[in-house]
């Protein structure tokens, strides 16, 4: 990858021969196009190799589908051409497997998933239970211990755990750190699924007015 400085290439995009030009940020960079594989080159792929390109095909399927989730929880790494859901990537494929089988094949281990990363203090003693509302979430408020204050408000984030198409609930701007609990309300028709659930914290910073967040904890599946 390469970005573009020459004030007549900074306005392509597209694929020109073999480089593809496109623009983040209103800057546009170039890289070059991935030459095609023979099946006898693909056959002859090392097993490492084929493992690798599971975890990019694994975590790249899971994370498509919460990048407005990413936006919110990654907001705040965004290097050059290098947006907050590359981020997330790079962390998940390090950082979210494990070995399963007896092929020792890398398997996405959601429990491992982060949708937030940041230096802010996360929740303490964080819960999740169902309640006639729908879903809550309880903390102990830990106000005042390194940046933690009072004003930091709560990020929750549910996930379906029976695929895509049963949907997710979240909350950027929740309740404030003080309040020790935030409940998303459920709808009835959506009464019985089941979710794995994500706490963290956010804190707006006076200096770039985006949000300073905490990691996320995994509380399981409610």
């Amino acid at each position: 990858m390469a970005r573009i400085t020459n004030s007549i290439q900074e306005g392509l995009s597209g694929s020109v021969g073999d480089l593809v030009f496109y623009k983040v940020g209103g800057k546009t960079y170039a890289r070059r196009k991935p030459g095609k594989q023979s099946k006898s080159t693909k056959a002859k792929t090392s097993v490492i190799k084929r493992h690798s390109q599971s975890v990019n095909t694994q975590t790249h399927k899971f994370l498509k589908n919460i990048t407005h989730i990413l936006r919110f929880g990654y907001q705040n790494h965004v290097n050059g051409a290098s947006r907050p859901y590359h981020a997330a990537v790079s962390y998940t494929m390090k950082n979210s497997f494990k070995f399963e089988g007896t092929t020792a094949s890398k398997v996405l281990d959601i429990s491992l998933v982060k949708v937030s990363r940041g230096s802010l203090l996360g929740p303490q003693d964080p819960k999740v239970a169902r309640v006639s509302e729908g879903v809550q979430f309880t903390w102990t408020d830990n106000s005042w211990q390194a940046s933690a204050t009072p004003y930091d408000q709560v990020f929750v984030f549910l996930l379906s755990a029976e695929g895509i198409l049963r949907g997710s609930e979240w909350e950027f701007l929740g309740n404030t750190r003080d309040k020790g609990n935030h409940v998303i309300p459920i709808s009835s028709t959506l009464a019985d699924t089941k979710w794995h659930a994500w706490i963290a914290f956010s804190q707006e910073n006076a200096w770039t007015k985006k949000r300073d967040l905490s990691d996320s904890v995994y509380l399981g599946t409610i």
